[in-house]
């Protein structure tokens, strides 16, 4: 009669965590895998990325529209995306569970910029720019953002050992 390996933790929480270890680590970082550290240096290149257009945005928004505050609203959304962006990659980089925050940070933020972006515009060719950007760029960064935290929210990086000194 064979006998079942004995188990070294009989919590299922331990358990757990080290399967998700070797499956984190076990992800090589070469052309045609998925590696959190390639996706957080994308995201990170794309925070950085927006820094032009924020700066673009800041020079050639009218200074007053509706409101005294039109294109100030638009730079600080477009900031707020970057910065969310940015800070999700240097999490992913770095495999910090944090990162879940700032990507769905980051997928609402987009949306609202999608949103807003179609609903503001005027008929013709500016409404076809914005829906254009909400389609091709908006709302599949903001559907990737959202995926990602889903996923580390089922499947969080490990904890490293330092991580866990600090916290106590």
């Amino acid at each position: 009669m064979k006998q079942r390996p004995e188990c070294r933790t009989t919590n299922p929480i331990e358990a757990l965590s080290s399967a998700d270890h070797a499956r984190w680590s076990a992800v090589p970082d070469r052309p045609g895998t998925r590696s959190p550290r390639r996706l957080g240096r994308a995201f990170a290149v794309a925070g950085l990325i927006m820094i032009p257009w924020v700066l673009y945005l800041s020079m050639s928004l009218p200074k007053e529209a509706m409101d005294s505050h039109w294109a100030l609203g638009w730079v600080g959304l477009d900031s707020c995306e970057a910065l969310a962006l940015f800070a999700t990659g240097r999490f992913l980089r770095r495999a910090d569970n944090r990162c879940t925050l700032t990507a769905t940070a980051a997928a609402a933020l987009l949306l609202t910029d999608a949103w807003f972006d179609v609903t503001a515009a005027t008929p013709g060719g500016e409404l076809a720019i914005a829906i254009a950007m909400a389609v091709c760029v908006e709302i599949p960064v903001a559907i990737v953002c959202a995926v990602l935290a889903l996923r580390l929210i089922r499947h969080p990086f490990p904890q490293s050992e330092t991580a866990e000194q600090e916290s106590l």
